[in-house]
């Protein structure tokens, strides 16, 4: 939907667009200055970035990932979002993203393939999870590492404490 805004504002000129332009930007930018210029980075960028420069491929966790794209307050959602993808990548897909990032970069379509994979099976999985009677991802729902990790979070909750049942 996003795409859609941005195309709209991108070909009204200020003559014939002047009124939707300033709605448009209008909209988007509720809030203080700083923050109408933050964008929730998505799980692939963030995996994408990670892969690209080649911090995986040593076996790192990804929720040890060093990245200018998680500020420091939302660390959490992100470590949770980033246990979400750890559990529920294929072998296959672990090994491609570890890989040299000289390998990485001479396969990015690839890289672009599998990270999109990876974010639909969490938006997936996630609405299983939470009980959905159709578990397929709508419209509305973004791979955000806060949304996927403020999700994700309740789930590993629930289980830590059905866990915790189990043995008293």
């Amino acid at each position: 939907m996003m795409g859609g805004r941005a195309i709209a504002a991108d070909d009204s000129s200020d003559d014939e667009g002047g009124l939707l332009g300033g709605m448009i930007s209008g909209r988007m930018s509720t809030g203080s200055a700083s923050k109408s210029s933050r964008k929730v980075p998505f799980i692939q960028e963030i995996i994408i970035e990670a892969a690209k420069a080649g911090q995986l491929s040593d076996g790192k966790k990804l929720e040890d990932i060093e990245t200018a794209l998680v500020p420091r307050k939302d660390r959490s959602q992100f470590v949770n979002s980033m246990k979400l993808v750890e559990e529920l990548w294929t072998e296959e897909e672990e090994l491609f993203l570890r890989s040299t990032a000289e390998e990485i970069n001479e396969s990015l379509q690839e890289l672009t393939v599998i990270v999109e994979t990876i974010a639909v099976r969490c938006l997936t999985k996630l609405n299983e999870w939470e009980g959905r009677v159709d578990p397929t991802p709508s419209g509305h729902q973004k791979p955000s590492f806060i949304s996927l990790g403020t999700r994700a979070r309740k789930i590993f909750s629930t289980r830590k404490k059905a866990e915790n049942e189990e043995e008293v």
